[in-house]
């Protein structure tokens, strides 16, 4: 039985749409507190877990960069008490993390033993999560992933989408360049690597779809994807500003995973593609 955590957020649907319902646990908040020992062992008793999926997380950067306590518990005490959980129950967890623990510094794509460097609360908190779940011990995968895009739930592409059907010129940042993700696909890949996963494995990986480019042109392809006529015009960082700095650079290097793994990964705008015409489809619903 696979248990997934955040089953109602951006990256938990993907997982839920991919898995038979037979196979899966997808309990909301009021059902399990990850942040609460006792609520996990409520809701965990006689059930026969193999896997924990956690995709809860606050991703807010610019809400946790002005009150970072308030994300501490769902960041790092409920991915350790999973963890720990995991560890006592011959259960494996995989743990998803983001490119910005990397301070953006670099001009060649980041491999998992770089040094990191988090610039905002945000990417502090994570950074902390990941070393929490790898210290509890037993079988872990931390993924660290980068700018998700998905359709379901709030996210850049949607958010573009609505801007462009608002407004004839839209402004965005051209120089913070990265590796996007379609979470469907991050979903699709992961559902896929479960069986390989031996016991004991700790390990960090990072897994996005292959390609970079600039949040500028993420939003062009966005608009263009969508049909739309809007003109979308490139801008520095400094003339968007935000309380959470990001990193300029945050390509994330995948060789790992998929020497490790076998995986086969298409490039961006496929999973973009995917994204728009699911987005529509769900709309005719």
């Amino acid at each position: 039985m696979i248990l997934i955590t955040g089953a109602k957020g951006l990256l938990g649907q993907e997982f839920v749409h991919r898995i038979p319902a037979t196979e899966v646990l997808s309990p909301s908040k009021e059902e399990l507190d990850i942040t609460s020992w006792h609520s996990l062992q409520n809701y965990v008793r006689g059930k026969k877990i193999d896997f924990i999926i956690n995709c809860a997380a606050d991703r807010y950067a610019e809400i946790i960069q002005e009150h970072p306590g308030q994300s501490r518990a769902v960041s790092i005490d409920g991915p350790r008490n999973l963890a720990e959980f995991a560890r006592d129950n011959g259960a494996a967890l995989i743990h998803f993390s983001t490119d910005y623990v990397f301070d953006g510094k670099s001009n060649i794509p980041y491999k998992e033993q770089d040094p990191t460097g988090p610039l905002s609360a945000y990417a502090q908190l994570k950074r902390l999560g990941e070393e929490a779940v790898l210290k509890a011990g037993g079988t872990v995968l931390v993924i660290r992933t980068a700018w998700l895009f998905s359709a379901y739930g709030k996210d850049f592409v949607k958010t573009i989408r609505s801007l462009a059907q608002k407004n004839k010129e839209i402004r965005v940042v051209f120089d913070q360049v990265g590796s996007p993700c379609y979470a469907g696909d991050l979903a699709r890949w992961v559902v896929g690597i479960l069986p390989q996963i031996k016991s004991g494995t700790r390990e960090i990986y990072h897994l996005t779809n292959e390609g970079v480019c600039s949040w500028y042109d993420l939003a062009y392809l966005t608009v263009k994807g969508f049909g739309l006529a809007t003109q979308v015009v490139p801008i520095h960082t400094h003339e968007y500003p935000q309380k959470a700095i990001r990193p300029h650079y945050s390509v994330l290097d995948k060789s790992k995973i998929k020497r490790d793994f076998n995986l086969q990964l298409r490039h961006y705008s496929e999973g973009l593609n995917e994204c728009i015409q699911q987005i529509l489809r769900n709309e005719m619903e």
